[in-house]
């Protein structure tokens, strides 16, 4: 394989195959944008997420989805003409209309990141374009443009749908968690790892990883359990006790890291309900009720895992 070659031809990279669309040849549709729709996809263990604007009678509305909010579904806003002609103006200045028919993959990526996208014109025209881990000229200015415009508006929408579901509360019977807790710097030492749930949708269904410098809620040592137990001993009804009684739904889908996040305890939990409905919260910021809820949880895993030793021999 001749690299020199192959670098001569722009946008020719090793393992790219597929169409580069029109390219310079391409002129720019003049009526203007009147749908918009860009799809990420993360591939392998990534985000997925999809922005969708199309007219509805007289206004535009914009869609949101992601993989990573699945409870809150489909999203949508009412957006002004103003949001269509910013994305025209981006159109215009990325010179998008070289990538219409753009259609390429990298077989040389195992992992990465994909996009699509499609515009509809005013006079009826369109564009479509797509890629897995290979990109038209100008993709990156593009993605920049389109979350300047778009970001605030995904944030509104998912500002307002996590207040409905802190405010619709929980309902379902806890059937699965994954609760950890890692101290580091000058927070200390300790790290807690739980992954539990009742028989039959976790295989085992109780894990403890635990790492104890302190002593505190496990003898100073490591302690570490992967094994199937009967449901009487996961204490799952007792957790959703503390859920309820700490107001844990006021953690819902809180993510934040302190400046000083090298020397605090990072802490994540993963609660899932018999309903559908999933608790999911991370980060070295912490929210009320955090140190009660800590030192409730840890003693009642201490408590577990001591009967689990003793009568589960």
């Amino acid at each position: 394989m001749d690299i020199k070659n192959i670098f001569k031809r722009k946008n020719a990279f090793p393992g790219e195959e597929g169409e580069e669309g029109i390219g310079k040849k391409a002129d720019d549709n003049k009526s203007g944008l009147c749908g918009f729709s860009y799809s990420y996809d993360g591939t392998i263990g990534g985000n997925n997420f999809h922005y969708r604007i199309k007219k509805e009678a007289d206004a535009f509305v914009f869609e949101y989805d992601s993989m990573e909010h699945r409870d809150y579904g489909m999203m949508k806003i009412a957006v002004s003409s103003d949001i269509m002609k910013q994305l025209y103006d981006l159109y215009l200045s990325c010179r998008v209309a070289e990538w219409d028919g753009y259609s390429k993959y990298n077989t040389m990526v195992c992992d990465g990141n994909g996009f699509s996208l499609s515009l509809k014109f005013n006079d009826g025209g369109r564009l479509s374009a797509s890629g897995t881990n290979a990109f038209p000229p100008g993709y990156r200015q593009f993605c920049d443009g389109m979350n300047k415009i778009l970001d605030p508006l995904r944030d509104e929408m998912l500002k307002k749908a996590r207040r409905q579901m802190i405010d619709k509360g929980i309902s379902g019977n806890l059937k699965q968690l994954i609760v950890l807790f890692k101290q580091r710097g000058d927070s200390g030492s300790d790290e807690y790892k739980f992954l539990l749930s009742k028989s039959g949708v976790r295989d085992p269904n109780y894990e403890i990883n635990v790492k104890s410098k302190s002593g505190q809620f496990f003898p100073a040592g490591e302690y570490n359990e992967y094994r199937s137990v009967p449901d009487e001993y996961i204490p799952l009804d007792k957790i959703k006790e503390l859920i309820t009684k700490y107001k844990l739904i006021n953690w819902y889908d809180h993510e934040g890291t302190d400046p000083a996040g090298n020397n605090r305890e990072w802490y994540q939990i993963h609660f899932n309900f018999d309903d559908g409905s999933a608790l999911n919260s991370s980060g070295t910021v912490y929210l009320d009720n955090y140190d009660e809820f800590r030192s409730d949880f840890l003693t009642l895993m201490a408590k577990t895992a001591d009967r689990i030793e003793k009568e589960l021999k």
